[in-house]
């Protein structure tokens, strides 16, 4: 294979067409690096960068962590931007329909602060109290399990430090 090895040194979970909808565990990571992105964002946008600026590159850097191929990464940015367009109050939008594009644009507009207290928002969410068990280890260290009593810890040490890519097509791995 000429993909190269992630972290662990197993091979990455290949792309295969429809398998996330028929298995459960593949399911269930994609669901894993999505609350992993939506929680590594908020810390990500205090350096200034609007919801999908920031977005931008995070989800090949999940995939790298959840030791997925790139190919998920769409994916994961989709779940992602429905989940902050569904909490921002734009209903369950179709992803190919320009009301979609229109919904992100209007939460672009909205104050830095407040978008980013969104994204949170949807991370706390996304990380529903039945399903505390899916969240990754670094959700679990950016956003304690459901602990209402303490607060927040910003930026854990375990939050994903991404640098948002530029705009225009990602780079291609070999054999990706």
């Amino acid at each position: 294979m000429d993909t190269p090895s992630p972290p662990s040194g197993g091979p990455p979970i290949p792309f295969q067409p429809v398998a996330w909808a028929t298995d459960p565990e593949l399911t269930e990571r994609l669901r894993r690096a999505t609350q992993t992105l939506l929680d590594s964002l908020p810390t990500v946008m205090e350096d200034g960068l609007p919801f999908s600026d920031a977005l931008h590159g995070g989800a090949q850097h999940v995939c790298d962590m959840a030791e997925l191929d790139y190919a998920w990464a769409p994916m994961i940015e989709a779940e992602t931007v429905r989940a902050v367009t569904r909490e921002a109050g734009h209903g369950d939008l179709a992803l190919f329909t320009p009301e979609l594009s229109r919904a992100v644009e209007r939460i672009e507009s909205l104050p830095l602060d407040y978008q980013r207290r969104l994204v949170q928002r949807v991370a706390d969410r996304y990380a529903d109290p039945a399903r505390t068990s899916v969240r990754s280890v670094v959700a679990t260290a950016v956003s304690p399990a459901r602990d209402t009593t303490r607060p927040r810890h910003p930026a854990g040490p375990n939050v994903l430090p991404f640098t948002p890519r530029p705009q225009g097509p990602p780079p291609r791995s070999p054999g990706r």
